[in-house]
């Protein structure tokens, strides 16, 4: 019997929660074919996830123009289409498909003050147009906050003024051209939403290279008629490179390479070379002749001048491994301002990104400058900011008698390679004595995925005392980077002049603290300039290349401030280290506070470093009572979480006992309750059980209290502050990510595409979406749902815009068995794969701890849908253009 595909037929998937459970895989089972089935199964939606209704796809299926308002949960994740006009795109394959008119989109939903409603915008392949995003009074209208994106931020937001109630409020999305455009729109009481990330993973690598993680520690590579090792980085980590009969220098030839080198005998794990940038932007302005003036705003900010009174030695006996782009060295040597702290340090620049006068590693970490173009000797100002030396010439450093330890990563461009990057590491550790070169380590630099070997030698050297500063990124964006996201990293945002977020500056909830980057957009502390970091550099005066001082603005900047503060702590505390560090961190004793109701938040983390306070809380790092909470967070959920046990801890290995005061929620609530610690408890560690009453909340709500446990220590009393987030999630039957096509596509790509063999459309139902395929039955028409005998990726997502391609950014998207780690079904006659589990989700996976075999996707355009009528093209009736 033939089973014939109708166009809102059922679709095949298979996958997990892409966020919940990503080292899992679906539930499945193979029998014999009932009535021919190929492949069977459901499609989950990720919980709050909603659609625009009137999306291109279902206006192209007969759907009008919403009349009014959509109403959305208050925690919801949308996504959404509109278009200031009618057009076609560009043909697929000699076929052209429509999009519509739709110049607005208006959403109903209840916030609370504070609460903000994101939204990313994303292109399409007609181009791309800025969108408009207004939240506005229900009752009266009025505007009470507006954003745009731009055509370098795509990312903007909308938050709910303080003064306002906890009310409906209207959130309005505008298209401001002709162009259609997709988006991304989420809330999320706890701030989850900001952390999504809605685009494929696209880090740049080197070609041809690779970095391998072996079984066993004391494994050696062994060459192959593909692969030639480079070098040993670490202890069981290699850089590899293909062989000179097979190199290409293709990204995605390089992937499928890799690929390949990890279904190999004794390897653990191979990733991509990829390269690291440099985070600072020049300043387009004459040199400040007077460097002390033009320190004063950024050293003034951070309360230095009197941290210096209280440490007067300013690091003296600490080492700062500044790993950037070397140092600038004239006919006299190194820059004078640096000159009297800088000790030997070493070159880890390799491939063609070097292009100093001794290519290769070395034991010269001199900055070269760029072969084309000018240089702003990125790293020669870093070092400035950190220890500059105390000597009447011009700047000074933070921890100006501090040393400095050159270690040049960032070649030409100021760009390195991760590889290289993992070897200056494994190098500052230091060797088997446990010792390392340099007890502070600055990294004003980013733009790296997670990658294992470079954490594990980050917690090596976190291990022997090692602290490690690192640059947010310069993107304007909550994405994690690495290495500042990695754990036992300090990762700084940048504030001007005024200590405000600088427009530039990464930020998110991976951030830990802030300190002064500039922002040449803004003179926020009145001071006549534009608020740029000054520090040593070098440029072309009259003809020749000289030593200077010139402005720079980035985390690039920031970065240095906060390691030359860690190492005036670590003058005076000798055994402090990155856990005692975090302790004071959350304790609130290196910062000022974000402001005066909030001890921390994404852009500034705890805050905005403050010297004077660092140093004092140094001094009294021996008798530390700190306590601190796991999870920082609680969050309650009636359908993922509806308990949670805080592990409450005092911080240190010879911790003293603290007597618990009191545990109070501010403001009260009926919505939790909780139980295991009580006042007059005493001791260094305590589990506090909390539990969501659910009855207590309205369906669909979400609400947000502290939990304040005020304890006595030797050093007085304190408050920890705990925030604990109750959400009462009803909305399985309610989700829905707008109808979905499932494909079975060839493994192997032609071209950077992927064929599509097999194809069904689904619309949602209780939530869920089902789906059949069936084997190929050898009778013509062979319809589009029937698959012959072969291996597939098993993939499914929504085409909201209408292009006839599923799983770009800004639409939902599974994939078997988890969404970045595909793997390959077989179908095979005679039997059938049923119980088949996928889940579908807006979100993208991002290349982290919890995904660390996830490759980019370097310009990836999403999945080509078949033509219905012809197997060329779209499930859809496509037209002749």
């Amino acid at each position: 019997m033939k089973h014939r595909l109708e166009p809102r037929a059922l679709m095949a998937g298979l996958a997990v929660s892409l966020l919940a459970s990503c080292g899992g895989s679906g539930s499945s089972g193979t029998a014999t074919d009932p009535e021919g089935t190929a492949l069977a199964g459901v499609i989950d939606i990720e919980a709050g996830t909603r659609v625009d209704v009137d999306n291109a796809d279902a206006i192209y299926l007969g759907a009008t123009l919403a009349g009014t308002p959509q109403v959305l949960p208050q925690a919801f994740i949308l996504a959404g289409y509109v278009s200031g006009a009618s057009g076609a795109y560009e043909p697929l394959s000699g076929l052209s498909l429509p999009y519509f008119s739709d110049e607005t989109d208006q959403f109903r939903l209840r916030l609370a003050p504070g609460q903000r409603v994101a939204l990313q915008a994303f292109a399409t392949r007609a181009g791309r147009a800025n969108l408009t995003l207004t939240l506005s009074d229900v009752d009266s209208g009025a505007v009470l906050a507006t954003a745009e994106t731009s055509p370098t931020s795509s990312q903007i937001g909308v938050t709910v003024p303080d003064d306002q109630p906890a009310a409906d409020y209207l959130v309005t999305v505008q298209a401001q051209g002709t162009t259609p455009m997709l988006y991304i729109l989420s809330s999320s009481l706890a701030d989850e939403a900001t952390a999504l990330v809605f685009d494929w993973p696209d880090f740049p690598f080197v070609p041809g290279q690779a970095l391998m993680t072996l079984d066993s520690p004391r494994a050696r590579v062994a060459g192959a008629s593909d692969m030639e090792p480079v070098r040993e980085l670490a202890p069981g980590h290699w850089q590899v490179r293909r062989s000179a009969a097979s190199r290409v220098a293709e990204a995605e030839d390089t992937l499928a390479w890799i690929r390949g080198l990890r279904s190999r005998s004794g390897v653990r794990r191979v990733i991509p070379d990829y390269r690291t940038t440099a985070l600072a932007t020049p300043l387009d302005e004459p040199l400040y002749a007077d460097a002390v003036l033009g320190q004063r705003w950024h050293y003034e900010l951070i309360n230095l001048p009197l941290a210096w009174q209280l440490a007067p030695e300013a690091g003296a006996g600490v080492t700062v491994a500044v790993l950037d782009t070397g140092l600038y060295a004239g006919t006299g040597g190194w820059h004078q301002d640096l000159r009297p702290n800088v000790i030997e340090g070493y070159d880890f620049v390799s491939g063609d990104l070097d292009t100093d006068t001794s290519p290769g590693r070395d034991s010269d970490p001199t900055d070269p400058g760029n072969a084309i173009g000018g240089s702003v000797y990125h790293g020669t100002h870093v070092a400035g900011t950190v220890a500059a030396a105390d000597n009447d010439l011009g700047g000074i450093g933070v921890a100006y008698g501090a040393s400095l330890m050159p270690v040049r990563v960032l070649g030409e461009g100021g760009t390195g390679a991760s590889g290289d990057l993992l070897a200056a590491l494994s190098w500052v550790n230091g060797d088997d004595s446990g010792t390392p070169r340099a007890q502070v380590v600055n990294l004003s630099l980013g733009g790296l995925p997670y990658i294992e070997a470079l954490a594990d030698v980050i917690s090596e050297g976190a291990g022997r005392g090692v602290i490690y500063v690192a640059a947010a990124g310069n993107s304007a964006s909550t994405e994690a980077t690495y290495p500042a996201a990695f754990e036992h990293v300090l990762a700084v945002s940048a504030v001007d002049g005024a200590g405000a977020l600088a427009s530039y500056s990464n930020h998110g909830g991976w951030v830990d603290l802030a300190a002064p980057g500039g922002d040449l957009t803004r003179d926020a502390n009145a001071d006549g300039r534009a608020d740029a970091v000054v520090s040593a550099s070098a440029a072309s005066v009259n003809g020749g290349l000289e030593e200077t001082y010139v402005g720079l603005q980035g985390t690039s900047m920031a970065s240095p401030h906060v390691a030359g503060v860690v190492a005036l702590m670590k003058s005076l505390a000798p055994d402090l280290d990155a856990d005692g560090v975090e302790a004071l961190l959350m304790a609130g004793s290196l910062t000022t506070p974000p402001s005066a109701s909030e001890r921390r938040n994404d852009a500034l983390g705890w805050g905005v470093i403050d010297a004077a306070q660092a140093v004092l809380a140094a001094t009294d790092s021996s008798a530390l009572d700190l306590m601190t909470a796991s999870p920082a967070v609680a969050s309650l959920s009636s359908e993922r979480q509806p308990s949670v046990s805080v592990v409450l801890a005092v911080y240190g290995e010879q911790a003293e006992a603290v007597t618990i005061q009191s545990v109070a929620l501010t403001p009260e609530v009926d919505w939790v309750t909780g139980s295991g610690v009580a006042a007059g408890d005493s001791g260094t560690r305590f589990t506090l059980e909390l539990a969501l009453v659910p009855d207590a909340l309205a369906e669909g709500s979400a609400e947000r209290t502290t939990l304040q446990v005020t304890y006595l220590g030797r050093s007085g009393s304190r408050t920890l502050e705990i925030p604990v987030i109750g959400q009462q999630l009803a909305d399985q039957a309610l989700r829905d990510a707008g109808r979905h096509f499932a494909l079975l596509v060839n493994p192997e790509a032609q071209d950077g595409a992927y064929e599509t063999v097999a194809q069904a459309a689904l619309e949602v139902v209780n939530g869920q979406y089902r789906f059949r395929f069936y084997h190929d039955d050898g009778e013509a028409p062979r319809y589009a749902n029937e698959v012959p005998e072969g291996r597939y990726f098993l993939v499914a997502g929504s085409d909201l815009d209408n292009d006839g391609r599923i799983c770009h950014s800004g639409e939902a998207c599974a994939e078997y068995p988890v969404a970045g780690l595909r793997e390959e079904v077989t179908v095979t006659a005679g039997q059938a794969l049923t119980n088949l589990q996928l889940t579908t989700s807006y979100a993208r996976p991002t290349i982290s701890a919890a995904t660390p075999d996830i490759l980019p996707r370097p310009d990836f355009p999403g999945y080509r849908l078949l033509d219905v009528a012809n197997g060329t093209s779209s499930m859809k009736q496509l037209s002749e253009p």
